[in-house]
Order: C-alpha cells, then sequence, then structure tokens
C-alpha cells in the first residue's frame, strides 16, 4: 500500500503558505485602494470648500 502522509502532510502545508499569502496581497491591495479614494475624496471636499 502506498503511503501517501508525507505528501499529504507537504501539500496542505504549500496550500496553507499559499492560502496565506494570497490574503496577505489581496488585503494590501484592498487597502492601498482604499487609501488612494480616500484621498482623492479629501482633495474634493477641499476644491467644494474654497
Amino acid at each position: 500500500m502506498v503511503d501517501w502522509s508525507n505528501e499529504l502532510i507537504f501539500l496542505l502545508i504549500f496550500d496553507v503558505v499559499a492560502l496565506s499569502f494570497a490574503v496577505w496581497w489581496l488585503s494590501r491591495r484592498v487597502q492601498s485602494k482604499i487609501v488612494e479614494v480616500n484621498e482623492r475624496k479629501s482633495k474634493r471636499w477641499i476644491r467644494e470648500e474654497e
């Protein structure tokens, strides 16, 4: 019988690392977009107040 335990553990660790990286990358992208939108809004508010 084939022993899949080592390969399965490696695959699970790889999946967790890849998923963690993907979540980290997407959260950074979303945060940068939120900052960009807030900067645009603040510039527009400053122009409207003048």
